[in-house]
């Protein structure tokens, strides 16, 4: 016994010896932490809703904005990003109402330059590794706050491109395009949305009540403003649902400070115009919330009791 723990003693020690002085540099390690942040969907509905809110005047408000990044591999990444030119309470949101550009993003630790760089590609919905010129569109130099990542200086022709600002866990800012048209510098404030799964029961049976129903499924839908729109088979009315992860800037009151919610909306296109049902709203962290009106029923969630682990 002696002499096999002797062997396996002496296996070890060079393992853990060559573990000494291989110290990485902190921007080696800021570059792993942000390859792990920008997967995602992000959406800037609550920046829309409260330049609204708050009476920004037209010149100065941000157009409605989705970004999704996907790693294509280590270190890379597709950016599918997309604006959104028309408005949800006047029409149907259609492909041809959306303006989508595609671009690539490679993450590397610049340790002469003591940042981690983000070299973005044009691309388009192919998004071709291989077909990348040498030298990138625009290239952005982060540097670690506290609690997220910051553009220091970028080059380049970035303006056309997702110029990124800012980036933490759960947030997403773009620098503002020049050319936009816009007269503000405010960047793009888009929260990263999560996905859920909806269905609608119509009527909205309950209490173990033996009636017949039609159940619309499935809509999968995210947290930051995601719609999905139904036409019901009777009355053949227009009901369209809508989620949001309120991310409050504003107070409700003066001197009250306004907590965060989950809000689902149940409205409706009729034909003397847009209506809200009614709404409930819960915290803002949940995994699925649902309204009964009896005469509808609607439910979302991210998993879904099918698969959902019993538990007492």
């Amino acid at each position: 016994m002696k002499k096999i723990l002797t062997s396996i003693f002496l296996l070890v020690l060079p393992v853990l010896g060559h573990s000494q002085g291989e110290d990485s540099t902190k921007f080696e390690r800021d570059e792993m932490i942000i390859s792990e942040f920008l997967p995602g969907l992000y959406s800037n509905y609550n920046q829309v809703y409260f330049n609204n809110r708050g009476k920004v005047p037209d010149e100065e408000r941000h157009g409605r904005r989705e970004i999704e990044i996907k790693e294509i591999e280590t270190n890379v990444f597709s950016v599918s990003d997309t604006f959104i030119n028309a408005n949800i309470f006047e029409k149907t949101i259609t492909k041809e109402d959306k303006e989508i550009s595609h671009s690539i993003i490679i993450v590397e630790a610049n340790n002469i330059e003591k940042a981690v760089q983000l070299n973005i590609y044009k691309s388009d919905e192919k998004f071709a590794i291989n077909d990348l010129d040498a030298k990138p569109n625009c290239s952005v130099m982060m540097i670690r706050g506290a609690e997220e990542f910051y553009a220091r200086e970028y080059t380049g022709q970035c303006d056309e491109l997702t110029n990124v600002y800012t980036l933490s866990e759960k947030h997403l800012f773009v620098r503002m395009n020049e050319n936009s048209g816009i007269k503000t510098n405010v960047p793009y404030k888009l929260n990263q949305a999560r996905a859920f799964e909806c269905y609608v029961d119509i009527p909205g049976v309950s209490g173990g009540r033996d009636l017949p129903y039609k159940r619309y499924e499935p809509f999968y839908i995210h947290d930051q403003g995601g719609t999905f729109e139904i036409v019901t088979d009777y009355e053949k009315r227009n009901l369209v649902f809508r989620l949001v992860r309120v991310d409050w800037e504003i107070n409700n009151h003066i001197g009250v400070f306004t907590r965060d919610v989950m809000v689902l909306y149940a409205e409706e296109r009729t034909d003397d115009g847009y209506k809200i049902n009614g709404y409930t709203f819960t915290e803002p962290d949940i995994t699925r919330v649902g309204i009964n009106f009896k005469w509808m029923l609607v439910s979302c969630f991210m998993e879904s009791n099918k698969f959902a682990t019993p538990f007492m």
